[in-house]
């Protein structure tokens, strides 16, 4: 799956913005609303870096995650 065809640019994320605000019932304060923007913007393309990394369809996830290193 590719989302690179899925810009998601300012006055799109400002729409999706716009839109969860009374669906997810926290009050947002007008000056609060470019940094929300920011935000959505930020964590959209972190998820494009993820959904776009090419896996083979035989990749199987790990049966047990352990920490490592030196906070184990």
């Amino acid at each position: 799956m590719t989302t690179s065809s899925l810009p998601l640019d300012d006055e799109t994320a400002g729409a999706v913005v716009d839109a969860m605000v009374p669906l997810v019932g926290i009050p947002m304060a007008p000056e609060w609303r470019e940094t929300v923007i920011a935000s959505v913007k930020a964590t959209a393309a972190a998820a494009r870096l993820v959904l776009d990394f090419p896996l083979d369809d035989t990749v199987e996830p790990a049966p047990v995650f352990q920490a490592s290193g030196p906070l184990a």
